[in-house]
């Protein structure tokens, strides 16, 4: 084995807003450089400021043809591998990716699938969709891994996988009352109450229904602002819908942001109604900052290291949630930096670089 490994990561695209992309950049970051170089395979190009650390470290970026065009994306995928020598390809990227690896089994000795969510896809269709393509690309593996039991049930049934925790910086998670209050004079908004969702704006994540929780909320809480802070497939739908909206002048769409560190000072509520979630990365951020969290109960409770977490049932009225959410905001409890419980639990980063590197040491070493 080679004292340098060589490591090609599968993600769907490099925007900031994405989880997958956020756990693995966090990692990227951490990772001795001289004991591991990692290569990025991308599905779709998104403007993104992790291109420039990327290439910075000397790592390259590869962006492949669309599955669609079959014999162009199977040529650059045979181009790739047999081309830059990887002991390792690590997808994150799900049914996708299932030509790069079945064209791995020949030229990469290690092939890992990492499992991230709780469900095999956003709608029962394609939910169903995914489950028959499965089995195809599990054989395309030889280890498993996952961020939650949740994520790992979904894709590996009682298959044996290696838990990768989704790491967070304690040293940038850390709340700053002077950062708070200038955030807030930038944004505007005095001393507006600062509801939150952080994420892609896509179906999973449940746009529609926390807006209609915030009109809720808004009939009751005259300073209450929404924010949602992401962008994905669903941003013009969501526009049009809060175009519509009785308080529609409440609620900022601010899209994909490089700003979270920041953005989170500013909130005081994170609201979180995903219909299903691996192990949500904001969910760890956000109880860093100390922001009381309301999330679905679809969502692993592996996510919880503070007593800042509420979950809601799916079932429940969008007026039952918007009591927890009325709740929360008239609570006075005084804003604290929890960035020392982050620093304390299995989420902290301070050991992230040494612990990839030690699970693809001992792949390579089991002979897989």
């Amino acid at each position: 084995m080679r004292d340098q490994i060589r490591v090609l990561m599968l993600l769907p695209n490099l925007r900031v807003s994405n989880g997958v992309t956020s756990y693995a950049m966090n990692y990227f970051n951490r990772i001795n450089h001289n004991s591991v170089h990692m290569d990025f395979a991308i599905y779709k190009k998104k403007e993104s400021p992790y291109e420039d650390e990327i290439l910075s470290s000397g790592s390259k970026i590869f962006l492949l043809p669309p599955v669609k065009n079959l014999p162009a994306h199977v040529k650059a995928c045979i181009d790739i591998l047999k081309n830059e020598h990887y002991d390792i390809i690590h997808d994150n990227s799900m049914l996708v990716t299932y030509p790069i690896m079945r064209i791995a089994k020949k030229y990469v000795p290690v092939r890992i699938l990492h499992s991230h969510n709780s469900k095999l896809g956003e709608t029962a269709k394609k939910e169903k969709r995914n489950a028959c393509f499965l089995p195809f690309l599990l054989r395309q593996a030889d280890a498993y891994a996952s961020c939650s039991n949740l994520a790992a049930k979904a894709m590996f049934g009682d298959a044996s996988y290696e838990f990768i925790p989704n790491f967070v910086d304690a040293g940038n998670y850390h709340f700053d009352e002077s950062v708070r209050q200038r955030i807030r004079r930038d944004m505007k908004v005095g001393n507006k109450k600062i509801i939150a969702t952080v994420g892609r704006m896509a179906a999973q994540k449940n746009p529609f229904f926390a807006l209609d929780v915030f009109e809720v909320v808004a009939e009751r809480e005259p300073d209450a602002e929404y924010w949602w802070i992401g962008s994905g497939p669903l941003d013009k739908d969501v526009s049009e819908f809060v175009g519509k909206l009785k308080h529609k002048d409440r609620v900022k769409l601010l899209g994909s942001r490089n700003d979270m560190k920041d953005l989170y000072q500013a909130i005081d509520l994170f609201f979180l109604p995903s219909l299903f979630e691996g192990l949500p990365v904001t969910g760890v951020e956000a109880q860093a900052m100390g922001l009381p969290c309301i999330i679905s109960d679809s969502v692993t409770r592996e996510m919880v290291y503070t007593d800042l977490v509420e979950f809601v049932s799916l079932r429940s009225s969008k007026e039952d949630w918007a009591n927890v959410v009325c709740q929360k905001l008239e609570e006075t409890n005084i804003r604290r930096d929890r960035g020392r419980e982050l620093l304390n639990s299995r989420f902290s980063s301070t050991t992230a670089g040494k612990f990839l590197e030690g699970y693809y040491r001992r792949l390579l070493q089991d002979g897989l």
